[in-house]
């Protein structure tokens, strides 16, 4: 008997490990709509903001998109003349939609944030309010290390909540990266991002 209940258990443990997974909680909120409201208009500020930044430091980019969603920055960047666009979202629900808008120089897949094993470079590393749903922010940035390219940049929008940065994601940021700008952006309702860009310290 022992061996069937053993069965049953791991079948169990790794149901519940399913339904809690970042993966699946994302699906679901994707699936339901919940995500939606980041291609209304008053989001565009940040976005532009993303897209201004890559421009000015890394014309031609290849970009990495890090909780790319549905492609919604993509859409911002379609018309500028980056060399390659990777976007990496734990939800495979998101990533079909985003799937719609491949190219020869455009793909999307599934992958969990919190380890990922990306191959070749990239001039600009993109974290677009996706960098406090890891569990180690800090150790996901330092293992990018080897994959941004000479010269190239981490850009990072976060949400200000009640109107204040938070301080307790940018001070590590800013211990462990050399900040080149940073942008404030309220939108018409309120909301406020604030965007970094930064370089690697040298040295």
């Amino acid at each position: 008997m022992a061996a069937p209940q053993k069965t049953i258990a791991a079948r169990l443990w790794s149901f519940i490990r399913r339904k809690t997974s970042q993966q699946y909680k994302f699906d679901q909120q994707f699936a339901g709509g919940v995500w939606d409201g980041l291609a209304a208009p008053g989001e565009s500020g940040r976005y532009s903001i993303i897209v201004g930044y890559t421009g000015m430091f890394c014309p031609g980019a290849r970009i990495l998109d890090l909780g790319c969603g549905a492609g919604v920055l993509q859409e911002r960047f379609a018309n500028t003349n980056y060399a390659s666009y990777t976007g990496i979202d734990f939800s495979a629900v998101a990533i079909e939609k985003a799937r719609q808008q491949e190219d020869a120089r455009t793909r999307f897949a599934v992958g969990d944030l919190n380890k990922l094993n990306i191959e070749g470079e990239f001039d600009a590393i993109i974290y677009n309010e996706s960098i406090y749903y890891l569990s180690d922010p800090i150790a996901a940035i330092k293992a990018l290390f080897k994959t941004l390219a000479p010269g190239g940049v981490f850009i990072f929008s976060i949400v200000d909540k009640h109107g204040k940065e938070q301080t307790s994601l940018w001070n590590p940021i800013n211990e462990l990266l050399d900040l080149q700008d940073k942008t404030k952006v309220i939108n018409g309702q309120g909301h406020a991002w604030t965007v970094h860009v930064y370089k690697l310290k040298q040295g």
